[in-house]
């Protein structure tokens, strides 16, 4: 008996992901090792979405970024360990080293909200 669907529905595979990706637009920069030399490099990139296990990141020039680097967000004093699983036109997919929880990837992705206005007091 065959799979539910038809030849195409079975050819594209099922979704691997275990966590819903958000949107997310935010500033962010990957350090990693130079090739062939000491020490470490960097390239600005932006960060388009983000789940508690990974993100895709924009870089100028993703070729050139190690499989393994730190992924700094702006306005976030922390450093994330990660992997490289893919590239792609759309940039660097990346793999967190360990899962982010859910509070601060919501917090993250959530967006700006305008200054709330005073109530009138009349």
């Amino acid at each position: 008996m065959s799979a539910p669907g038809n030849y195409l529905t079975r050819l594209a595979g099922v979704e691997q992901r275990l966590r819903k990706r958000r949107a997310i637009n935010k500033l962010a920069t990957v350090y990693y090792l130079r090739r062939g030399v000491r020490g470490y490099t960097s390239q600005p990139c932006r960060m388009v979405n983000i789940s508690e296990s990974g993100c895709l990141v924009a870089v100028p020039v993703p070729s050139q970024v190690a499989d393994h680097l730190y992924l700094v967000i702006e306005g976030v004093e922390a450093k994330f360990s990660c992997a490289a699983v893919a590239r792609s036109d759309n940039g660097l997919h990346l793999r967190f080293n360990v899962e982010l929880a859910t509070e601060i990837v919501d917090r993250l992705a959530r967006k700006k909200l305008a200054p709330r206005r005073p109530a009138n007091d009349s």
